[in-house]
């Protein structure tokens, strides 16, 4: 923050909407990673995607020792994201909300059973649903 403590609020205010904005110029999963691409940076990315990953394994109980050793990832970053939490919780709600929408549709269309109508015949084949292929 303090790198842009030179900017006014009304620029803030500018920046922050145009991202907003962005994001919500996205019908569907592929959209999204479009403007993703096009916006943030790899690195960019994967710190958003730890980030959210941490708080699922604090939303699962786990201790700060066991996140640093599953996703290596420093103490102070987990306690960033604890502190992200506490401050708004609806934002990691919403997250996990649409995770568990776009998982349950995933396993209904991604694939179909084929092969004889005996079950023992039956197999699984993939349809080509991907997860980005869930609309908003």
């Amino acid at each position: 923050m303090r790198r842009y403590k030179f900017l006014g609020e009304d620029s803030v205010f500018a920046a922050l909407n145009k991202l907003r904005t962005s994001f919500f110029a996205a019908n569907d999963g592929l959209q999204v990673d479009e403007i993703i691409k096009g916006i943030l940076t790899y690195d960019e990315r994967m710190k958003i995607g730890r980030r959210i990953q941490i708080a699922q394994l604090l939303d699962q109980g786990l201790q700060y020792r066991e996140i640093m050793k599953e996703l290596k990832v420093g103490l102070p970053t987990i306690m960033l994201v604890s502190r992200k939490m506490d401050q708004n919780p609806r934002c990691f709600e919403l997250i996990m909300a649409r995770e568990e929408k776009v998982e349950k549709e995933y396993k209904g269309k991604a694939y179909k059973k084929v092969g004889e109508s005996k079950i023992v015949f039956e197999r699984k084949e993939y349809t080509g649903f991907r997860r980005k292929n869930v609309k908003r």
